[in-house]
């Protein structure tokens, strides 16, 4: 037994010295299930306190596992009915043995149906499965109760309370104790540093969201923090390196990337941050934003773009879009035309992506050319990316008012034909050709793009297709200064 409870406490006191701190816990679990001493269960409470408080929304399999049996454990004796509680007794054989989970058990114990035979044998067998230390009296209680017919279920209680009562307190030798001892101090000495670098992030934080775009202030802020262990600290130094380790910022996103988009709230889809010089600069809305958006708080200064992919119809209106703490958003990216055409003025935004199909349910009782029309009263607006299956709509915003203000629009027919118009440049627009029988929409394509000039023209398709393939369109290429032909391989 003690060569493993050792190898347990080892392998926790290593897990913590790396910062897995829930492999950790899971290994000091696994030296209470070896050696049941009060001193390992007294450590796991604290341990867990910890995890709670410092580790919300951290997600992983020793995560998640720790947090279905804590759940688990908290629901056990609650008033349910009967079927829940059999349920829950039945859910406990699925899981490794746990001390919390024996409050609940007794709490089991107490309730007024637990003498029912069937309900007895259950909570036998999962007191058998956790296993001793427990307190009989309340097992002693219920087999009072018990009635005298149920004489099976009262024989496996009595060899349980015989279980509990016979227990033997187990201890810890000289290494186990200087093992736990380690951990203590680990634990402590972290808790003092993170209180440091909570204080050092109170100091600075408001300093970096108020200059999102000063590094010299990040960069002292990380100084400080990577003083404290603060991996963070670490994060920003890499990010804003000119030549990054790739892998060891792979790494710290990996162990750390949750715990940094916390600040950001639950309507965020976690997991598709990007982070630049070490904050969160790109965010996707996750369908929670569907039903309702908290306030944003200062932690969304730095964020640039969002991405509205999965929401469908969010419950947003432009106040929340023009929300001061969103001062820096200058990107959106995926917004639904059903949503989109109810949205004011939008100052900050320079970049917009319009997603999804034109209907006449989407659009209410605007057309699209209202649409970009209103999009023209942004007051920052130049680049609007669209996708969509018609060319008309390329007609329409080059007739519209948004077509004098846009210095970049992007449409885009998915595997069929892109077009970009930047009406500034010498080569004012490009049309790519994803297949070979797109050509035939050439045509079509410049003269829905006629209203935003003729300057230059670079046609971008498939090998196969030539420059004689377009012979019989050839007024439609007249009016440009010049044409390019870019014969490419794959395109798609």
């Amino acid at each position: 037994m003690n060569e493993a409870l050792h190898s347990y406490l080892e392998r926790a006191v290593e897990c913590f010295t790396r910062q897995e701190e829930e492999e950790a816990f899971g290994a000091v679990m696994d030296a209470w299930r070896e050696c049941r001493a009060s001193e390992l269960v007294f450590f796991t409470r604290q341990f867990e306190a910890r995890l709670d408080s410092t580790h919300a929304g951290r997600e992983g399999q020793s995560a998640e596992a720790r947090r279905a049996a804590r759940d688990l454990a908290r629901r056990l004796g609650a008033q349910g009915q009967p079927r829940e509680v059999e349920a829950q007794l039945d859910a406990l054989l699925d899981c490794l043995p746990d001390p919390r989970f024996i409050p609940g058990l007794l709490a089991i114990a107490r309730l007024p149906s637990a003498e029912e035979p069937q309900r007895v044998s259950r909570l036998c067998a999962a007191l058998r499965h956790v296993g001793p230390p427990f307190d009989v009296e309340p097992l002693e209680a219920l087999s009072e109760r018990m009635r005298p017919e149920a004489w099976a279920s009262a024989a496996r209680l009595s060899f349980v309370i015989r279980l509990g009562r016979d227990w033997v307190p187990q201890e810890l030798d000289a290494k186990a104790r200087e093992l736990l001892a380690a951990l203590w101090e680990s634990m402590r000495a972290r808790a003092e540093m993170e209180s440091r670098g909570a204080s050092i992030r109170a100091q600075w934080l408001p300093r970096v969201y108020a200059n999102p775009e000063d590094d010299d202030v990040r960069l002292v802020m990380a100084d400080q923090l990577l003083e404290t262990g603060d991996p963070l600290g670490e994060f920003i130094v890499l990010q804003c390196s000119p030549t990054p380790d790739e892998k060891r910022i792979d790494a710290l996103l990996a162990a750390h990337l949750r715990s940094w988009e916390l600040p950001l709230g639950d309507a965020i889809d976690s997991g598709a941050t990007r982070f630049e010089r070490g904050f969160p600069v790109a965010v996707r809305m996750a369908e929670a934003a569907t039903r309702i958006l908290p306030q944003p708080g200062p932690a969304w200064l730095t964020v640039r773009e969002i991405d509205w992919a999965a929401v469908a119809r969010p419950a947003v209106q432009a106040r929340w879009l023009a929300h001061p703490h969103l001062r820096s958003v200058t990107r959106l990216r995926r917004v639904d035309l059903g949503w989109a055409r109810l949205l004011g003025p939008l100052p900050s935004i320079s970049r917009l992506e319009l997603w999804g199909r034109v209907t006449a349910q989407s659009l209410g009782s605007l057309s699209l050319g209202d649409v970009f029309d209103r999009l023209a009263l942004w007051p920052n607006l130049s680049w609007l990316e669209l996708r969509t299956e018609y060319e008309d709509d390329v007609h329409l915003c080059a007739r519209s008012t948004l077509a004098t203000k846009l210095e970049r629009f992007d449409v885009t027919c998915p595997g069929v034909w892109s077009l970009t118009v930047r009406p500034g440049d010498e080569v004012s627009l490009e049309v790519t050709l994803v297949k070979a029988r797109a050509a035939g929409l050439l045509w079509r394509l410049l003269s829905a793009a006629e209203g935003f000039g003729k300057r230059g023209l670079r046609v971008r398709c498939h090998r196969e297709v030539d420059a004689a393939s377009f012979h019989d369109q050839r007024w439609a290429l007249s009016g440009f200064s010049h044409i390019e032909w870019v014969s490419v391989s794959a395109l798609r």
